[in-house]
């Protein structure tokens, strides 16, 4: 029997699912006490994909103002970030530019909210490398009433790509059940690639769920397609792309998936996308 998905068993799923964070998550808040408000990088591990063209590709790095005493204050904050060198493993004049800036004000009129750009080389680099070079960040010094730096510091991993373009209308099908649809792929701003639907049509075509596409985004690495469960229902492990190939020749993307939601349904499929 063909398992249904629907709508309200989703969002019981989708509850579940978030109460859980709520209640695993530590409450930063309840950590503050009377101390300094400090200076923090909004994202402690970011990976920035540059695609290997010889141009140069900025990083945005966040830098925020947090802690116990932000009701009420207005003063600016001076700040300056520099490269731990101890803990960077990037090579400066190969992977990545100097800072062109180590200073930053940040203001109660952006909500103490700021950014430093960071320039990554993409000329010279003959993808994919064997280890993804990392550039860590680290704050230097601090100018503010009642104001400290975070002692954690942000990790940038460059992971960079060949030129690819997946862009384009394909016809699809599965070894689950063979079908035979078109789908779209396009590019997101990030670099990775937006499927209409990124299992193959296995949820739509193969089981009771005739309309449900699971969407999805992908990241192709030099022919190779990394592994991910982002797709609209890979929260559930339904269409978890497991390892796939990208033929830039012959235009054809194949994708390998698994599926744990019910053992109703083949627990593994393989998809093809021909560009048309």
């Amino acid at each position: 029997m063909k398992n249904i998905i629907k709508p309200l068993m989703l969002l019981m799923v989708l509850g579940v699912s978030f109460n859980s964070c709520l209640l695993d998550d530590e409450n930063l808040a309840d950590s503050f006490d009377d101390g300094p408000n400090f200076t923090s990088f909004s994202n402690l591990n970011q990976t920035v994909s540059a695609v290997a063209d010889g141009s140069i590709v900025t990083a945005l790095v966040n830098i925020e103002l947090q802690g116990p005493n932000m009701v009420g204050y207005t003063e600016d904050v001076n700040l300056s970030i520099a490269v731990d060198a101890a803990n960077t493993t990037a090579i400066e004049g190969v992977h990545y530019n100097a800072l062109s800036t180590t200073s930053i004000t940040l203001t109660k009129s952006n909500n103490y909210i700021g950014t430093i750009p960071l320039s990554i080389i993409t000329d010279g680099i003959d993808p994919p490398l064997e280890v993804a070079p990392i550039i860590t960040l680290k704050f230097t010094d601090v100018n503010g009433t009642n104001v400290i730096t975070s002692s954690k510091n942000t990790k940038l991993t460059i992971i960079y790509q060949c030129f690819a373009d997946l862009s384009g209308t394909y016809l699809v099908t599965n070894d689950a059940c063979s079908p035979s649809k078109l789908a779209t792929i396009t590019q997101n701003a990030d670099g990775s690639w937006f499927l209409e639907s990124a299992d193959g049509y296995f949820l739509d075509q193969c089981t009771a769920n005739t309309g449900l596409y699971n969407s999805g985004n992908i990241v192709e690495l030099c022919g190779e397609i990394i592994p991910t469960n982002d797709l609209t229902y890979g929260f559930l492990d339904l269409g978890t792309i497991l390892s796939g190939t990208w033929d830039a020749e012959n235009g054809v993307l194949i994708l390998n998936h698994r599926q744990t939601f019910t053992g109703n349904w083949p627990g593994a499929w393989t998809s093809t996308y021909t560009r048309q």
